[in-house]
């Protein structure tokens, strides 16, 4: 037995709307009145999320998709072009929240555990600070996703984001833990500052990739200019990529038939920061 709550949006506002109030757990338990008297800013005033949403409950909704369910907790469906809607779904740690359609600034940001699907494409800093939980996008996305926010020095700890699309620049910038696969392009300077975790890349790349990387992984499948201050190691397959290959095709995250068979060209760096992170360029599919 599970709870479905979905908001349809009645018309796309004129000015930004902080959101952070809905994702599952705030809503979980409440009744339809006090769903539809929860505050949303815009501006310098407050407004009822009935102002924006028409809302509706159901019980024992059924659950599609290829990600793991998660029996006995909340799911919220969002309708509607949501791209003036900042923070949804940020902090949150249960529950799944599924967005039909485009979400504006800081989706996800803090996550620490539950599902975050977006059917559309997101803004700048999808996930930053994420600790935890899964977050699919199955457009493209802005900046700085899992990236630290200014003065921060450690971004993205835990979980996983997969992009089906494209990425803007700095991509998993400070990036200390879990996984990041980009299916299209990315712009300049992906993993900058990465501390640890897992960076992938399936499309073009811009430049400057690893810049000032301390450990952690870079794969990219297409071919790229590294920066000077890496270094060849060898040529091999690593024994974690088949079971990247598996884990990311078991949530729907497309490689092709033969990428479990690639073989990759190992450069160490960045040297002006001691040399143990590691950046995997693809030598054959």
């Amino acid at each position: 037995m599970s709870t479905q709550i979905t908001l349809r949006l009645k018309e796309e506002p004129s000015l930004p709307v902080e959101a952070e109030s809905i994702n599952p757990e705030n809503l979980n338990g409440k009744s339809l009145a006090e769903i539809q008297r929860l505050p949303l800013w815009s501006g310098k005033r407050s407004y009822p999320l009935e102002d924006y949403f028409e809302v509706e409950i159901s019980d024992s909704a059924e659950q599609t998709g290829a990600w793991p369910q998660e029996t006995d907790l909340l799911k919220v469906i969002l309708w509607g072009d949501l791209s003036r809607f900042k923070r949804l779904g940020q902090g949150m740690s249960a529950g799944e929240l599924e967005i039909q359609g485009s979400v504006g600034f800081h989706a996800g940001a803090e996550m620490r555990g539950g599902i975050l699907r977006i059917k559309g494409n997101a803004g700048d800093w999808l996930g930053a600070h994420m600790e935890g939980g899964q977050i699919l996008v199955e457009g493209s996305a802005g900046h700085f996703t899992g990236a630290a926010y200014r003065g921060k020095t450690q971004g993205m700890s835990g979980g996983s984001i997969l992009i089906r699309g494209n990425a803007g620049q700095m991509a998993g910038s400070r990036m200390r833990r879990g996984l990041l696969a980009i299916g299209g392009d990315c712009g300049d300077a992906p993993g900058f500052k990465m501390l640890a975790g897992t960076l992938l890349i399936a499309g073009n790349s811009g430049i400057r990739a690893g810049s000032n990387m301390r450990r952690g992984t870079i794969i990219f499948l297409q071919p790229i200019k590294l920066l000077p201050t890496f270094y060849y190691n060898c040529c091999y397959r690593p024994i974690f990529w088949g079971l990247l290959v598996q884990e990311l095709r078991s949530k729907g995250f497309d490689l092709s038939e033969s990428a479990s068979e690639a073989f990759f060209r190992r450069f160490s760096g960045d040297a002006n920061e001691g040399g143990k992170g590691e950046i995997l360029l693809c030598q054959s599919n």
